[in-house]
């Protein structure tokens, strides 16, 4: 059980966190349905849910140079989404960066054995990972 004092500094922890994470919001809606690769995606109730914590996780791996796995991506934030199937949301999340005049964090996310993005992941990986690399300051 915390302590009066542990649960106001959880608190503010918490509302900091909230706050430096997502100034801006999304420039996605819930319900959102948008054109992309010949198929229609859906702005799902999960993924809304899931994409502020997947971009926030991929900031802090752009600006420390890293890479991420899909199965790290996946446990570390506790996505509701099988390894196979975080390409929707990736792709999501790339149209999200777009309208922001960012480049994709989605090409930071590679597969564990190949350290290579997937398939589906459209235009040149490496390319698009320098330029998420170089960027310094994310909305």
């Amino acid at each position: 059980m915390l302590d009066r004092v542990s649960a106001v500094l959880y608190v503010a922890r918490a509302e900091r966190s909230t706050a430096r994470m997502h100034p801006m919001g999304l420039k996605l809606r819930k319900g959102e349905k948008i054109s992309m690769k010949g198929r229609n995606i859906t702005v799902t109730d999960t993924a809304f849910e899931c994409l502020p914590r997947v971009r926030d996780r991929l900031v802090e791996a752009a600006l420390a140079r890293e890479l991420v796995t899909y199965g790290e991506l996946r446990q570390e934030l506790e996505l509701p989404y099988l390894v196979q199937g975080m390409g929707r949301l990736l792709d999501l999340l790339s149209e999200d960066c777009f309208r922001r005049n960012e480049p994709s964090l989605a090409s930071i996310v590679v597969n564990a054995s190949t350290g290579e993005v997937g398939d589906d992941f459209d235009g040149d990986p490496a390319a698009e990972r320098e330029r998420v690399f170089d960027r310094k300051h994310w909305s």
